[in-house]
This record gives C-alpha cells, structure tokens and sequence, in this order.
C-alpha cells in the first residue's frame, strides 16, 4: 500500500467486508455437510482435491507474477507465513488422504488461519484482488479442514496435537531462518502484525514467541474439546447399543 493511500482505503477490520465473506464461506461449508449424502465418496474426494490445488495455484501465481513483473519483494511475497504454507502442502493431504496428516492440519489451520479469519492482517479493501485472495486462502482452509472432520470423517487423536506443536515450533525455526535470510517478517516471528492480532496481549519480541507456546497449547486442546467428547459420546452409544 503506497505511503499516501487514504485512511478510507484502508480494509476495515468488523465492517461488513469483513463479515460478509466468512457468513458466505459458512454458509457453503454448512450446506457442504448437510448435503454430504447427496455426493458419493469419490466426488468428495475429487472437490478437496479441486480446491486445494486452486488455493495453491493462489498462493504461487502472486509471487511468480510479481517476479515476471520485476517487483518482486523477499521480504513479502514468499507463501512462507503459516496460512500460505498450509495452501502449499493440502494438496498432498488431498493426494495422499493421510489421516495423521489431517490432523496435524485441523489444530494449525483451526487455530492459525482462524485466528487470520478473526483479526485479519490485510491492508486491501474490496473489490482489491488481494481482498478476494487473503479471504479464498483463509475461508477455503477452514472449509476444507470442516470437510474432512464432518464429511469424509477423518479422526483426531491426542498424538496429532503432540505432532502440531512439533510442527509449529520446526515452522517457527524455519520462519526465523527465512527472516534472518530475507528481512521478512514470515509467521511473524520477528515482529508483531501492523493490525490487532492476538500477540498485542503476549509481550513484546521475543518473549511473545515463548508465550505463544502456552496460548497456542492452550487453544489446541481447547480445539481438541469437542474431538474428545464427540468420540466419548460415539463410544458410550456404540457400548450401549
């Protein structure tokens, strides 16, 4: 955003911009699961695989086209923060239908791009290109990781919140690298996000970093909450039937 961009074209953080894309991914992704009958298995499969591999095409075509262009930024325009990473990589989820896989990814994308989704860092107001990507790439992540916990009904076990936070540290180490390679700010490891985030409560760099450990502990089991007593629900049934 140029330094004389007008306040008013600025993206306004809880204004209807915000909320209109998130009520119409919601109400697809809750038609997707009401309706998950009506599609066979294979279909299923074949719309993750779709969607994902658009979130990834999203996620390279800006860098290769700012690149072609000549503008290209490493301190900005890698896909190396978290919610970009994750567009990368569900492909191979959607290939290789890895049930480990998909739970490391419901904790990283349920508590990370959620996150993204509540106080998003975008500069971009509607209709800006950017505007439709950053809410396709973070929209379209939490709809696929509902998808594969409601429609193709993989499982979540205690051992895939031990291997997210292994993840996520081994991502922070990499986003350090990155940073220290770049002058980037990737997965925010260096610096807080200009706009409200979560981290303005953690304290100051680096200590937000080791306190961002206990809040994001914290939040996974949260996430893990209805997991557990869905499945211990399911059980007491399945033993009273």
């Amino acid at each position: 955003m140029p330094p004389t961009a007008l306040k008013s074209d600025l993206f306004v953080p809880f204004s209807i911009e915000h909320f209109l894309p998130v009520f119409i991914f919601g109400i697809f992704t809750w038609w997707i699961i009401r309706n998950k009958k009506q599609w066979e298995l294979k279909t299923h499969h074949r719309f993750v695989f779709v969607v994902s591999v658009l979130l990834c095409f999203m996620m390279l075509f800006k860098p290769v086209y700012r690149y072609y262009l000549g503008v290209f930024d490493p301190t900005e325009d890698f896909p190396f923060h978290l919610c970009n990473f994750l567009c990368l990589i569900y492909p191979l989820q959607a290939i290789y239908k890895k049930r480990w896989f998909f739970g490391v990814l419901y904790f990283w994308v349920l508590v990370g791009t959620f996150q993204a989704i509540l106080t998003p860092d975008l500069q971009n107001q509607f209709p800006h290109p950017e505007y439709f990507r950053y809410w396709m790439e973070h929209c379209g992540l939490v709809m696929l990781v509902l998808h594969g916990l409601f429609v193709l009904e993989y499982k979540v076990y205690p051992k895939d919140l031990k291997n997210a936070m292994i993840g996520a540290n081994l991502f922070l180490v990499f986003s350090l690298t990155v940073n220290f390679l770049t002058g980037g700010n990737y997965f925010y490891s260096v610096h807080k996000p200009e706009n409200p985030s979560l981290l303005d409560w953690l304290g100051p760099w680096p200590w937000y970093l080791l306190t961002g450990q206990i809040v994001m502990l914290i939040l996974f089991c949260i996430y893990y909450l209805p997991i557990h007593y869905r499945a211990k629900k399911y059980s007491h049934i399945n033993g009273s039937a």
